[in-house]
């Protein structure tokens, strides 16, 4: 009998144990205020392994793994101390309250706490927290990103990393399809506080598209949502040599089960370019000089309208679509001259008129699930996305010749793109310290185009007049799998992957009798490996990349800019290689420095190739370069006094190039270097001054060289309303030395080319913040790699 009632006793106490899956509570406020849809999970070895969020009431249930032992209970909320507290499977509570401390009282703690964790690398990625290092309040989200180290602002307010800025913007991972104006405007009208992180893929792994050398930017939002509508409204205008404005807004609704997202834009501006081009060259006779002088004026109308809808089917899976449309009008007109001479001795004068229409619209859409099990070691993400895209170019050019003749040429040009994709990505946590991903993709591009030329006199024609007219119709499959794996242990870490990707494309041209096929398949490996203590962060890494050309690039078109300047494509061109290495070191999540660099192959060069017997250029690209391009770059953040942060940043590089391409022919290296410096101060009354200043050095390149170029640009910024409304006025360029100048030198031709823009422009802006709840970005269309091309 004893033994009976030992049994049972032993069966009730383990039944009782398996049956304490859960954990119940309410978290509050100090003035006991429930704080509804906060945070709540536990964490183990850094790892979620149970996720929920409090209700209305402040209420929560914590369903527990059955395989949980041991963990942290951690509970957040925007404004609150984050809560934690170490629970085991031993005397599991089956209830914990928990009262939120608001931030401002540990002040001290949080700043202690910066030093420890802003700035870290993992696998590909270096991740700079916003929320710890204490730049997201009072900052929209262009300001917030500015701040990275290693991040800037160009003239025009693009994000520029490294010099570059052909960057690839990602919203949680996925890139949306907004471009230029509308993406800054976009990232503009976020707030920092809604900021969780900023990650910087220099070198990008084999789970990303294996194109492109400039990297990637992802802005990670915050997952922390209110319940309600919430949004913002803006309104900028802008004055250089023209006047230009912009509104938007944006709209959100979050409640446990949905979010639906919606936000547009409108611009109308006019702008400007002056451009000169004088080219010097050495023949039998002498010097002769074409010297050109052309404005550039465009006026811009554009609107854009994008909605998401997310639904959160349950705990595991969500489904979600997007959608955007974007339109454009551009007229644009020139207006110049050219001049040639011969040993100083004038030759001919060439007026120049250019009008053009040049509409453009964009669809695209897409649908996204994603499943993630409940100890969150399993992840799938499934998405189909497609966009069409329609630009037209109409309208005439016309020059005239000192003799009194001249050539007008009518022009009609459509383009019509159709993309689609459909890519699956699958993660899988195979222990606490080991991942491992895979996926492939699967895309299709179609474009059609049409340009013909109609001119009054065919005498002064470079080209033989059936060439004015040329259709092209391009199809391209794309299909790539990839497979990933990372590990950390103790203070190392490591991720190496592979990429295959084939690629088939047909180029044809029936009008010309042309046809281009091309078939590819490739590897592309990538690797990693970091080690990080306390104080200090090291990173090495590697991967292969690809540079795809233009889909247009391939189609023998020929194009005239002016009376001695042809533009046409290259059928014949293939895939760019590079080879990219770099080496972080990031010091106390402050102080970063890194060496990078890259080899590459059959290289893209703009060939100007001067036609000594018609006295033109015919520009085009081809695969004339190989060479290397080595870098060292550093940024420090600095604090002097609570109220000012200084941000210095420093780039500099080494280039070796050469092409044997007939009538281009060089060989030789060149260097640069830009140092650009942020400072914002924070004066009481919730006014911000901030001032950005740049110096990009006098650069040489293995054909010619660059005039150094420098700006610095002021603001300032005045919070009211308990900071729901934002105004800010300042003027960027004061100092109007923003300007384009780049010589090159090939064989017996000099080109000397400036271009330069609007520089200094003033501006106000007002943004309006209104309603409660906090905005959540539903997962964007993901054609970033297919429309680069375009």
């Amino acid at each position: 009998m004893k033994k009976i009632l030992f049994i049972t006793l032993i069966l009730f106490t383990t039944v009782s144990a398996l049956a304490q899956t859960k954990i119940k509570g309410v978290v509050k406020e100090q003035n006991t205020n429930s704080v509804s849809f906060a945070s709540v999970y536990i964490t183990h070895a850094e790892t979620i392994i149970a996720y929920t969020e409090t209700d209305d009431s402040g209420s929560y249930t914590l369903n527990i793994p059955a395989k949980f032992t041991i963990g942290t209970l951690t509970v957040s909320f925007l404004g609150f101390v984050t809560y934690t507290q170490e629970i085991s499977i031993i005397n599991l509570p089956q209830e914990i309250n928990i009262i939120l401390t608001p931030q401002q009282e540990q002040l001290n703690e949080i700043v202690i706490d910066v030093q420890q964790k802003a700035m870290s690398m993992k696998g590909d990625k270096t991740i700079f927290n916003v929320e710890a290092a204490g730049i997201g309040n009072g900052n929209n989200g262009l300001e917030t990103i500015q701040l990275v180290p290693g991040m800037h602002l160009d003239k025009d307010e693009n994000l520029v990393y490294r010099g570059s800025a052909d960057l690839q913007i990602m919203i949680n991972g996925k890139k949306s399809l907004l471009t230029g104006d509308a993406l800054r405007e976009y990232i503009r009208s976020l707030k920092g506080s809604d900021i969780k992180s900023i990650e910087i893929i220099s070198q990008p792994s084999a789970r990303y598209e294996a194109a492109g050398t400039a990297g990637i930017i992802n802005i990670v939002l915050k997952k922390n949502y209110m319940s309600g509508l919430s949004g913002s409204v803006n309104t900028a205008a802008y004055y250089g040599e023209y006047f230009k404005n912009q509104q938007g807004g944006r709209l959100f609704y979050n409640d446990s089960f949905w979010t639906i997202t919606a936000n547009g834009s409108y611009y109308n501006g006019e702008s400007v370019n002056h451009r000169h081009i004088k080219q010097s060259i050495a023949i039998e006779e002498g010097e002769r000089i074409i010297d050109q002088y052309n404005t550039w004026l465009p006026v811009t109308k554009s609107e854009s309208f994008n909605t998401a809808i997310e639904r959160k089917i349950n705990l595991n899976q969500v489904i979600s679509t997007e959608w955007q449309y974007y339109k454009v009008s551009c007229t644009e007109t020139t207006n110049g001259y050219t001049n040639e001479y011969l040993n100083n001795t004038p030759q001919n004068r060439v007026n120049l008129s250019q009008h053009f229409n040049a509409p453009e619209s964009r669809v695209s859409g897409n649908l996204f699930y994603n499943f993630t099990s409940d100890s969150l070691a399993t992840k799938l993400d499934l998405q189909a996305n497609f966009a069409q895209y329609s630009t037209e170019r109409n309208g005439f050019q016309r020059n005239d010749y000192a003799d009194k003749t001249y050539l007008n040429l009518d022009g009609k040009n459509k383009t019509a793109y159709t993309i689609t994709n459909v890519q699956a990505d699958f993660n899988q946590k195979l222990t606490n310290n080991i991942n491992l991903e895979t996926g492939a993709k699967y895309a299709y591009v179609k474009m059609d185009y049409y340009n013909g030329y109609e001119a009054n006199n065919t005498a002064l024609l470079f080209i033989p007049d059936s060439l004015l007219v040329n259709d092209f119709k391009y199809n391209e499959k794309l299909a790539s799998v990839y497979l990933q794996a990372s590990a950390e242990f103790g203070y190392w870490n490591v991720q190496a992957g592979l990429r295959a990707e084939y690629y088939r494309f047909t180029a044809a041209s029936p009008l010309n009798a042309q046809v281009n096929k091309g078939e590819y398949t490739n590897l592309f490996p990538s690797f990693s490996f970091g080690y990080k203590n306390e104080n200090h962060q090291y990173q090495f890494s590697y991967s292969r990349r690809i540079g795809r050309p233009d889909y247009l690039s391939l189609n023998p078109y020929y194009q005239y800019i002016d009376a001695y300047t042809l533009q046409t494509g290259n059928s014949a061109l293939s895939p760019q290689y590079y080879n990219s290495f770099q080496l972080n070191y990031i010091y106390k999540s402050m102080l970063n420095i890194s060496l990078y660099g890259y080899l590459f192959k059959n290289g893209f060069t703009q060939v100007i190739n001067y036609q000594r017997d018609k006295n033109y250029n015919i520009t085009y690209d081809a695969n004339a370069a190989n060479g290397n391009r080595f870098g060292f770059s550093v940024s420090v953040p600095y604090q002097p006094v609570k109220w000012w942060t200084v941000q210095l940043s420093l780039d500099t590089y080494l280039n070796s190039e050469k092409s044997d391409i007939e009538n281009f022919t060089y060989k030789g290296s060149g260097y640069g270097y830009d140092i650009n410096l942020y400072q914002g101060i924070e004066l009481k009354g919730d006014w911000k001054l901030t001032a950005n200043g740049f110096y990009n050095g006098r650069s040489t390149t293995p054909n010619g060289f660059s005039k150094a170029t420098y700006d610095i640009s002021l603001s300032g910024k005045k919070s009211l309303l308990n900071k729901k409304l934002v105004l800010t006025a300042g003027c960027s360029n004061i100092l109007k030395k923003s300007i384009y100048n780049h010589t090159t030198q090939v064989n017996n031709v000099s080109t000397d080319w400036t271009n330069r823009w609007e520089t200094r422009r003033f501006f106000v802006q007002a943004t309006y913040y209104f309603g409660s709840g906090k905005s959540k970005e539903v997962k964007s269309t993901s054609l970033d790699e297919e429309t680069n091309r375009i």
